[in-house]
């Protein structure tokens, strides 16, 4: 049975649709796709791109202010939600507009989108783009998808972009560059890096540095990378000595109310469980050298990266695989992929054929994520 997979629209001033369009067939063979989008307004984009309105389209129109309901028509569906959104299906689409009311309807296309996998109606959940300035002038205080699931959910989600050929993970993700530093934090970084590892399972991951060159031993800045480098020799630790066999071999560990915190504050015991136990190396011991970890030789050493800031780690990776590349958010209780490109609002419905492998890909990798989910005990 094919997997259903909930698709919010994104801005309909930009390439979301369009893309939805053209790949409806090809994504038809792969899953069972609900688009988020009024009728109305969808007839309106296919005018707009000279496209034939879509035979066997999954519809679901959303509302709000209800208790959650699902029900099936003919044409159509409708899922109602207690979105708590206000928002318009009576407009004119714009292309390339970066307006509010665009930009509070693709919000409420993603909320209902997200709900309606929450409560297990479908399997997964695929977002087109939105635009940041767009939900801002909706007095929508989200800065991204990311950030909106970490409140949906009060949850830590963490945004990794990438493929198979490279993965990056962000630290920090849509927030200005002055106040990255103060983030990075033994605390938080071991509290992501252990979340980081637990949701992908990768191994020998590696931790971009945030200064020039890893500080240069200390004479490019370096108060973060003695942080990095901390965390990381914690985090080892901690998911080492975490795993039920090594525990059984000493007890006393397992006997600590809040093993992470000891670790931290407590260097004689982070000393002696180093000593005592083998420690794998789930991370690289050091920092990297940011700059040259994207070269071919580094990346056949470790192809799956942490980055403490977006551009640091998302401009090599886009130069790289740009057409190929995921946005997947690790935990979280429902699984969510989306295209890793904005909304090209200066090709929005112009028939520039934009390209849609991330899209595809997006699609493939929520399917895949649904069925391995579902095979875990």
């Amino acid at each position: 049975m094919k997997e259903k997979i909930a698709i919010s629209i994104g801005d309909l001033n930009g390439i979301g649709v369009e893309i939805a369009l053209r790949e409806h067939k090809k994504i038809s063979k792969l899953c069972k796709p609900y688009y988020f989008i009024h009728k109305e307004l969808l007839k309106q984009a296919c005018k707009k791109l000279s496209l034939k309105f879509p035979d066997k389209f999954n519809l679901v129109e959303f509302s709000d202010n209800a208790k959650v309901v699902f029900k099936k028509q003919t044409n159509k569906s409708i899922f109602k939600s207690s979105l708590n959104v206000k928002f318009s299906t009576n407009f004119k689409i714009k292309p390339g507009d970066i307006n509010s009311i665009s930009g509070a309807y693709s919000f409420a296309s993603f909320k209902a989108a997200t709900f309606f996998v929450k409560e297990k109606k479908a399997s997964a959940l695929v977002t087109m783009p939105i635009h940041k300035k767009a939900w801002a002038d909706a007095n929508i205080s989200y800065k991204g998808h990311t950030q909106a699931l970490r409140d949906f959910f009060k949850k830590e989600v963490i945004m990794m972009l990438g493929n198979e050929k490279l993965f990056v993970a962000l630290f920090t993700e849509h927030i200005a560059l002055a106040d990255v530093s103060k983030e990075i934090t033994v605390k938080k970084l071991c509290d992501f890096f252990i979340n980081f590892y637990k949701e992908s399972h990768f191994k020998n991951i590696g931790v971009l540095a945030f200064n020039p060159h890893a500080s240069d031993f200390n004479t490019i800045g370096g108060r973060e990378e003695k942080e990095i480098k901390k965390a990381i020799r914690i985090s080892n630790v901690y998911l080492s000595i975490s795993d039920e066999k090594i525990l059984l071999k000493e007890k006393k560990l397992s006997q600590v109310k809040n093993l992470l915190d000891e670790l931290i504050i407590n260097e004689d015991f982070l000393h002696h469980c180093e000593k005592k136990f083998d420690i794998q190396n789930f991370y690289q011991n050091e920092p990297l050298v940011a700059d040259t970890a994207f070269t071919p030789k580094a990346l056949k050493k470790t192809n799956r990266l942490v980055s403490m800031y977006h551009d640091l780690a998302l401009a090599p990776l886009k130069a790289l695989y740009f057409d190929e590349s995921v946005n997947i958010s690790l935990n979280l209780p429902i699984i969510r992929t989306s295209v890793d490109h904005g909304t090209a609002f200066d090709i929005a419905y112009k028939n520039k054929n934009p390209s849609t492998k991330s899209y595809i890909q997006a699609v493939k990798m929520a399917i895949k994520l649904a069925k391995a989910r579902k095979l875990k005990p």
